[in-house]
């Protein structure tokens, strides 16, 4: 078993992003592998050397610890390098050189570095390079870590019963069933009550983000509502939580 932990914030969406090697399709532009939906892609204009350059500014450098691409990416049989530097001339790996070998999701991680400027780097791709997230964030650890969920993963399903008006039931599936997750934290200090509150408010309603269960997956999707914390007793609180899968 695994502390769940979650990633939520994205140097690309607080960064400057470009292009230093390779050109964006206008068609499939270089934002969305920002935009958090996971159903647009970008692609490559051609099957070249692609290099998506991020500068973080000189103030407000974000710590990072992982990269994700959501499964679906045409990035299959391609080198690939995620690099960070101080100073835009010498660059490190932060993650081992990897060929990616299917379509499914990619998770990097490494220790923690500070670093202004990132590089994410396809090296003389056969076909055109293309994906629809490019997600590089740090991780936050609950101080106190929620309940793990008993029994099997939850499933929502993806279908609708569009009953007759003769009372039948027909059944519409419309793709794949969605994990979810809910979380229970017992009893939280005020300090972590706080922070919980502050990762309500990045969260809620406006974009999904990952996070990694008690069985060591990870998963992108949102919360179905607010968090709901109730203070149990002075300066000790309870909280729960409901996530669920965002598929594209």
């Amino acid at each position: 078993m695994s502390d769940v932990i979650a990633a939520y914030i994205n140097i690309l969406e607080t960064g400057t992003v470009s292009l230093t090697e390779g050109a964006e399709n206008p068609s499939f532009p270089l934002y969305r592998t920002y935009d958090r939906d996971i159903g647009l892609l970008f692609k490559a204009a051609a099957a070249a050397t692609l290099e998506i350059f991020v500068d973080q500014g000189a103030a407000s450098i974000l710590a990072t610890t992982m990269m994700f691409v959501p499964a679906g990416h045409g990035l299959n049989g391609m080198t690939i390098d995620i690099q960070h530097s101080d100073d835009d001339i010498v660059y490190t790996n932060a993650a081992p050189q990897f060929v990616q070998g299917d379509a499914e999701q990619i998770i990097k991680e490494w220790a923690e570095v500070t670093k202004r400027y990132w590089k994410f780097i396809v090296t003389a791709p056969a076909t055109i390079p293309s994906l629809s997230e490019l997600y590089i964030s740090d991780k936050y650890t609950f101080e106190r870590a929620p309940t793990r969920p008993a029994g099997l993963l939850d499933e929502v399903f993806n279908v609708e019963d569009a009953l007759t008006s003769g009372g039948q039931d027909r059944f519409l599936e419309f793709g794949d069933s969605k994990k979810r997750r809910g979380y229970l934290l017992p009893n939280i200090s005020e300090a972590q009550k706080d922070n919980l509150l502050l990762l309500n408010a990045e969260w809620l309603g406006k974009k999904p983000f990952l996070i990694k269960d008690h069985t060591g997956v990870w998963i992108y999707g949102k919360l179905e509502a607010a968090m709901a914390i109730t203070e149990i007793q002075f300066q000790r609180y309870s909280a729960t939580f409901s996530f669920l899968e965002v598929l594209p």
